[in-house]
Formats: structure tokens, sequence, C-alpha cells
């Protein structure tokens, strides 16, 4: 039985007993819980304000919010006037063309007529509507060729992509090519800014839809079994850039956004030997 007590009761320690003499000789009480109990406070309180402070930060101020509110407004506002700004200009564009073509059939004949029409198509101020193919473009969802333990990003399709893919269909007898719902003429450039494409100064977002007006079989051909479809296969096949190609019987490319009109003027050449005689 005495060995079950000193089991289920043990006697402490020689430190404890030494601890207990020396707080006795020198006329302190006995030692308590009261030191714990004011730890457990102390922690409970600071972590009481640990945490109204973190509510207190994450609450959104009403103030911010609000002008995010106001700005959002106006953005909203500005680009549906922009969008009507937009509709009533292409509107505006086609009836000076109608009116050009009208004007020039009766000054110069019905010839005249048709070929405003044709060069407002070929500089790209006029919708054009016809059989066509559509090539889509969209970034990589997983790395291809990333190493065990490399998490970085996967591919994007970048502007070169984009430039290749129109130059092979402009190749192959394309009339009107578009990037997104952006025609393309000759002044358009393809450019990056980042890791952001840019077509004529207007950023665009993936996936990137080209849409060329031509021969659906010849242009098909090219973007699938041609340079352009080789390239193609390979950024699928070595980076991951998924690509679709559709023939379509009638793809609409709108007319460009962005006209300039230019002259121009044949230089002069030097004389002949004939001439100056």
């Amino acid at each position: 039985m005495a060995l079950l007590d000193e089991v289920l009761d043990p006697p402490l320690g020689p430190g404890y007993h030494s601890a207990a003499e020396r707080r006795t000789e020198a006329g302190l009480p006995p030692s308590s819980g009261y030191s714990t109990w004011l730890l457990f406070a102390t922690a409970l309180v600071l972590g009481l304000l640990v945490t109204v402070s973190a509510g207190t930060l994450r609450t959104p101020d009403p103030a911010a919010a609000e002008t995010r509110a106001s700005l959002i407004a106006r953005i909203e506002t500005l680009q549906e006037a922009g969008d009507d700004q937009r509709a009533r200009i292409e509107a505006l564009r086609t009836d000076i063309l109608e009116l050009e073509q009208q004007r020039a059939s009766v000054d110069e004949g019905p010839d005249a007529g048709a070929e405003v029409a044709a060069a407002g198509t070929a500089v790209g101020a006029t919708a054009v509507r016809g059989p066509g193919v559509v090539v889509l473009l969209e970034d990589a969802t997983t790395r291809v060729d990333a190493a065990p333990g490399d998490e970085g990003p996967p591919e994007r399709v970048n502007a070169r992509d984009i430039q290749l893919v129109v130059n092979g269909l402009w190749a192959a007898g394309a009339e009107a090519v578009s990037v997104n719902g952006h025609r393309l003429t000759s002044m358009s450039a393809i450019r990056h800014a980042g890791e952001a494409v840019v077509v004529d100064f207007r950023s665009l977002a993936p996936p990137y839809e080209v849409r060329a007006i031509g021969d659906p079989e010849t242009l098909l051909s090219e973007a699938t079994t041609g340079v352009t479809g080789a390239y193609l296969g390979q950024l699928r096949a070595q980076l991951g850039i998924r690509s679709d190609v559709a023939a379509e019987a009638e793809v609409v490319v709108d007319p460009a956004a962005r006209l300039t009109t230019r002259v121009g003027q044949v230089p002069a050449l030097p004389p002949t030997a004939e001439e100056d005689a």
C-alpha cells in the first residue's frame, strides 16, 4: 500500500522542496497560482486587442469605398459614351461612302462608284462579309516543359504569334483580317506592352480571335498544313498554347476604327538619255 500511495501521490522533487525552504527563510508567502492567473489574463487581453485591431483594419473605409464606386460609375459612363460615339462614327462613315459612290457614279459613270467601293474595302473603311476562316488562340493552362518543382506561370500568346498568323493569312490571299474585332489595315501594328498584346494602341485580352475573309479552302490549308499551321503545331506541342481553326461560310469583319487620310506623290524620275537629247 505504501508503494501504491507513493506512485499515486508522489512527493515533491528536491528542487521544489529547496525553493519552498528558501521562500520561507526569506519571509515570502508560499508560492501560489497567482502569477499563472496573471499571465493568463495578460495573454487573454493581448489576444483580444490583436483581434479587435485586425477586425478594424479589415473593415473597409467608407470614404475609400465611396470614391471607388464613383470612379467605377464614371468609367462605365465614359465607356457607354465612347460606344455611342463609335456607333455614330460608323453610321456616318457608311453614309459618306454611299454619297461618294453616288457622286462618283453621276460625275464619272457607274464604274467610278464601284472603284470607290473597292477602295473603301481595301483601306478598311467599310465592313466586309463573306466566306473565310476563324483562328482562335488561347494561353496555355499548364507548362509543358516544366521541370519537377518548377511552378512558373504557363506560356501566353504574344504579339509575335499573332503577327505570324495574320501575315500567313494575308500571304494566303485574305481580303480582310481582324483581331478581336479590330480591323487591320496597311497602317495597323501589332505590338506588345509587357505581357499585353496591343493592336492599333488598344490592349486585347485572351482568347485572341483572328477572322479572315477569303477563299476558305486556301486559308484553311494555310492555317492547318501550311507554314502557319506548322507554327501553330509547334506552339501547341512545345508551349501548350492552344489553337483552333475553322472554316465558315460567312465571316464578318467590321470597318477599321482609326483611319487617316494621307496624300502621296509619285517621285519624279531622272530624265533618260533620249529625253535629254
